[in-house]
């Protein structure tokens, strides 16, 4: 077990190691909130930023390409070629997909894809949720981040990780009041105090401490302990919960827009020394300059707002125009396209294009080589990550709640509704896959190659159904087009049949049918049975001759519409056997 005094001595250690990184991540978060102040020493005053942020329209622009499309998770059968196995692999998957869904894993990955594009990093923790009984995915700023050093610099995950935040003193009493009343300071604290509290996350335990008074760390007061634990829990799952993707880079942690900080201060600087410039020139230095052997005097001041002329005795008013320099515009621009070329952030993000492209295909080609392959990158790095993590929610999911019966719902897929489980029986392995539908491309450009390959027909509709982001469940889907397209074929065979006058469909059993479908709400298929029952039950009646039942009506004699005519009430009783001729022609009219 780490005592408290091993964990702020980590802590330290990770902090000044990380010291230059943490550093320019700090950078470009205050260019990214617009917190930068333009200096300008040699006229003494400072100037905000006025030029457009090529870093937040590239960040924004790049994380929401990433984020657009959500990986899928596949766990194979364990056992080939028996259906439980099947059965059992797609219930894993949509498990795994309920417990995505409840964390709000879009939202989440659309944060996490900023932070790996500007701080390189996109760390997250899992831990149980004794409330919703489902693993949780909590996002922690890699600011706030210390990992332990990993020789394999593509391991996403850390033996052990500090995660630091602050937290108020109200916060502390109301949740530790009983640990900390007393001890943590001596005398009055204020309700809002800030204390910086460190987590540590291991295989094995999870301990929580609290350092001194925010201001006070790292400084000697009386009454100000160092450290005090607060908290700790034991890791029942013997897995690390703590994740840590890395973009890929060099040696060292660096985000995709750290190159264009000191190239957005240039040219922000440029800006606000022109806009100074332009000022000047409209509202120019003027000065009284005395003629020869003459004592000047400005008898009446000019404004020129109210059209009051300037009255000068014994002198002449000169002005002194201030203008930008002529190579002033060119240095600007020059300086946003080397931005644009560090950050790879084309003018399309901007909705704008160049000049010199005149063609649809040749802006895609110009988007997809500045795009494609860094999303393809960052998308293979979170696929990675999200099946480490997978793998934790799992132990999770077996090590607090093996045997407790559970439950998920899920919308949009086949027989939807609620699912029972066992977390012992239904995860036998973690083992499974975790792939985006096309890495590389984003939601556009993914179904528009999603319709070309079926066009060539190098992709049948099942793989198209299972890699389209807007399908949660590709078995459901094939069913519902196979419904809706019987469903086609028999409307179109009713519109033909009544159509023709001489077909079953008559006005009345049409009429009845367009009734419960319309009024009744009775499905289509249900309603043909229906009007069919309908149709069979008055064709096996009869009515006397002459009645109405026996009249087609609106619809042609013979067709079904009318009740067959009963026989004669003589003829009912007439004996059976054979008649003679006499009875026949009576019968006929032919004799008396």
């Amino acid at each position: 077990m780490i005592t408290a005094e091993e964990i702020v001595a980590l802590y330290r250690e990770r902090l000044e190691a990380q010291g230059p990184v943490l550093q320019q991540m700090r950078d470009v978060r205050e260019l990214a909130n617009g917190d930068v102040v333009i200096p300008l020493n040699e006229l003494d005053r400072n100037a905000k930023a006025s030029v457009a942020n090529l870093l937040v329209t590239g960040l924004d622009q790049m994380s929401m390409r990433v984020s657009s499309t959500m990986p899928s998770p596949y766990f194979p059968p364990l056992r080939e070629g028996s259906e439980r196995a099947k059965e059992m692999a797609r219930t894993r998957k949509k498990a795994m997909l309920s417990i995505w869904d409840q964390n709000r894993m879009k939202m989440k990955m659309k944060r996490r894809a900023r932070h790996l594009l500007a701080y390189s990093s996109a760390p997250v923790v899992i831990k149980p949720d004794f409330k919703r009984l489902i693993p949780t995915w909590h996002v922690r700023n890699p600011l706030d981040t210390f990992p332990c050093p990993d020789e394999d610099p593509d391991n996403p995950v850390p033996y052990d990780c500090i995660f630091t935040y602050t937290k108020t003193a109200k916060w502390l009493f109301d949740n530790y009041g009983g640990i900390v009343a007393g001890k943590l300071r001596m005398g009055k604290v204020r309700p809002d105090t800030k204390f910086v509290l460190l987590e540590y996350v291991s295989y094995d335990e999870i301990v929580l401490c609290v350092l001194g008074e925010e201001k006070s760390f790292g400084i000697n007061i009386t009454g100000v302990l160092e450290v005090m634990e607060l908290e700790r829990v034991i890791n029942r799952t013997g897995m690390p919960l703590a994740v840590v993707p890395q973009r890929i880079t060099l040696d060292r942690p660096r985000g995709q827009f750290d190159g264009v900080l000191g190239m957005y201060y240039t040219r922000a600087r440029l800006q606000a020394l022109t806009e100074i410039a332009i000022e000047r020139g409209i509202f120019p230095d003027e000065y009284l300059v005395a003629r020869p052997a003459e004592n000047p005097e400005i008898i009446q001041v000019a404004d020129g707002k109210i059209g009051q002329l300037g009255i000068v005795k014994g002198g002449d008013i000169q002005q002194l125009q201030t203008n930008p320099g002529y190579k002033t515009d060119i240095a600007l621009d020059r300086i946003e396209r080397q931005e644009r070329l560090e950050g790879a952030i084309p003018a399309e993000f901007g909705g704008e294009s160049g000049t010199n492209i005149r063609t649809g295909r040749r802006g895609e080609s110009v988007l997809s080589a500045t795009v494609d392959f860094r999303v393809q990158e960052a998308q293979a790095t979170f696929e990675s990550s999200m099946l480490e993590e997978d793998r934790i929610a799992i132990a999770i999911e077996k090590a607090y709640w093996g045997s407790q019966p559970k439950s998920f719902f899920i919308a949009g897929h086949k027989n939807a509704g609620k699912t029972d489980y066992t977390a012992e029986k239904l995860w036998e392995s973690d083992f499974h896959y975790v792939t985006y539908p096309a890495s590389g491309t984003d939601v556009n450009s993914l179904i528009v190659g999603l319709g070309q390959r079926l066009g060539t027909g190098l992709m049948s509709k099942e793989s198209a159904r299972e890699a389209d982001p807007l399908i949660a469940d590709p078995e459901l889907e094939a069913d519902r087009i196979t419904a809706e397209g019987i469903e086609a074929a028999l409307l179109a065979s009713i519109q033909q049949q009544a159509a023709n006058p001489q077909g079953p469909y008559q006005p009345d059993d049409l009429a009845y049918l367009t009734q419960l479908v319309v009024e009744q709400n009775v499905s289509l298929y249900e309603a043909v049975r229906k009007t069919n029952e309908r149709a069979q039950e008055r064709q096996a009646q009869q009515a006397p001759q002459g009645s109405p039942e026996t009249m087609p009506g609106l619809a042609m004699p013979g067709m079904g519409a009318e009740m067959p005519v009963a026989p004669p009430p003589e003829a009912a009783a007439a004996p059976a056997g054979p008649q003679g001729i006499e009875a026949l022609l009576a019968q006929l009219g032919g004799a008396a």
